[in-house]
């Protein structure tokens, strides 16, 4: 009955647990803020610990998205995608300098 209840609960709390930024990904995240900046920028946060990047987010927690990205308005879409959903995502981050996205993992 212990193992029942202990099985189940790590089930539960299983996706949470897994969720964590470090060195230049977060991964297991939720996108919690998207903020677009007058200048076109776009920024985001995650429910993860953006201090722990090897890049400087700033004391926000800010990873940016550069619009003159090529794929730019196709990472963004998945960005509000998963974030709309709720979904969990992986992101990608350069190493140092201010953090900015180099790429974004959606997985089901």
């Amino acid at each position: 009955m212990k193992y029942s209840v202990f099985i189940l609960l790590s089930l539960f709390f299983s996706g949470n647990a897994l969720a964590a930024c470090g060195g230049v990904s977060c991964t297991g995240v939720k996108i919690t803020r998207i903020v677009v900046e007058s200048d076109g920028g776009t920024v985001i946060s995650t429910s993860g610990d953006e201090s722990k990047l090897s890049c400087d987010a700033g004391s926000n927690g800010y990873i940016k998205l550069d619009p003159s990205s090529k794929n730019y308005d196709s990472v963004y879409s998945l960005i509000l995608t998963a974030h709309t959903t709720e979904h969990p995502i992986w992101v990608r981050t350069t190493d140092s300098g201010v953090c900015k996205l180099i790429y974004a993992v959606s997985d089901r």
